[in-house]
């Protein structure tokens, strides 16, 4: 009874944006580290042993909107870049809204969660991260986290040290660290009727000075007051349709990604 109450209480919470946009959510942050449904009847969190890499992690649901104070733990799956910490990625992607006519489907979704890798060298380090797309679904009788249907890089930011002398220092007008950033982002794809819907994936990288390139050596240049900006990559920062195969059970892009690993890899 309960589940077949939440199913109905957040069926508007997949619904809020026109026809066409409503695929994508922005859930609501709240203090503790809860995401939540816009209507607040559905938070997820992660349980303390995501962050500090300690025995497997768990995604925990609570349902303020029914009153039921009690807690549903589902076991994440291992993500094979073994992240170092785990957080929740703050949207959802709805599939299933729960109000089909035979109402025994329920909601389903795809739910985020980004591993990040953290490195420490001298004079820098960064971190790097991926994001990890689940299935998740409410039935009447039943919650389940189903399968890893998407895993892509994600976000990053390194700082590698090119200064070992004064001299060094003053060539690059004190510009002592090149810096490589990687963002990424999700939006909806264009409809055409797939098994779980398309997406758009974006993805902007970035170096600092403009004349730093991860696989050289950075060290011995003269930098000029205009090198003093960000180069955007444009191998790099690129745009590519996500779709269901329904063989693989994953999404897969139109065409291949660059390697990117010189932003992404800490």
């Amino acid at each position: 009874m309960l589940l077949t109450m939440l199913l109905a209480a957040a069926q508007p919470a997949a619904e809020t944006a026109p026809a066409g946009q409503s695929r994508m959510v922005e859930l609501i942050g709240r203090e503790g580290g809860q995401q939540c449904l816009p209507d607040g009847q559905i938070c997820f969190e992660l349980s303390d042993s995501a962050d500090a890499g300690e025995g497997p992690a768990h995604l925990i649901l609570t349902f303020p909107g029914s009153g039921d104070t009690e807690k549903t733990s589902l076991p994440l799956p291992a993500f094979a870049d073994e992240p170092q910490g785990l957080r929740l990625w703050p949207h959802f992607v709805s599939v299933r809204s729960g109000d089909e006519a035979d109402g025994q489907q329920g909601l389903e979704m795809l739910v985020g969660v980004i591993g990040e890798q953290r490195a420490t060298y001298s004079g820098g380090g960064g971190t790097g991260s991926r994001l990890h797309l689940l299935r998740f679904g409410m039935a009447p009788h039943a919650i389940g986290l189903g399968g890893e249907v998407l895993d892509v890089e994600w976000d990053s930011a390194l700082m590698i040290r090119a200064c070992f002398s004064e001299q060094d220092a003053k060539d690059r007008l004190d510009a002592c660290h090149d810096e490589y950033e990687f963002k990424a982002v999700l939006k909806p794809g264009p409809d055409d009727g797939g098994g779980l819907p398309a997406l758009t994936y974006r993805s902007f990288a970035t170096a600092y000075p403009q004349t730093s390139r991860r696989g050289e050596d950075n060290s011995g240049q003269k930098l000029k007051p205009s090198d003093l900006a960000d180069w955007k990559d444009p191998e790099c920062s690129y745009e590519r349709v996500l779709r269901y195969n329904g063989a693989t059970g994953r999404y897969e892009m139109d065409r291949p990604a660059p390697d990117c690993s010189g932003y992404t890899v800490p």
